[in-house]
């Protein structure tokens, strides 16, 4: 996919790395967020367009490994606890 600069906005991600239009430098890697010094580099450096294989995800998308896993609470000391903070 080739991704024209003016659509890279602050926050967007892809689904998978995304180069500069050589196809060898990576420009984002998958799943991380545009910055305003990216968008910045982009029309310092005058890059027309970025390529990728993957396709942009939705604002709202988070990885399973994203997600930090909670312990379940088991015993009464645990709530007590809680109870003091």
């Amino acid at each position: 996919m080739i991704i024209h600069c003016s659509f890279i906005k602050p926050g967007v991600r892809f689904s998978a790395p995304v180069y500069f239009e050589d196809g060898q430098n990576m420009f984002l890697g998958e799943n991380a967020p545009a910055k305003p010094f990216h968008i910045s580099a982009l029309k310092r450096w005058n890059i027309p367009f970025l390529v990728t294989e993957g396709h942009i995800l939705p604002e709202d998308y988070v990885e399973e490994n994203d997600v930090e896993e909670l312990e379940p609470l088991d015993d009464d000391e645990d709530i007590a606890e809680l109870e003091e903070i």
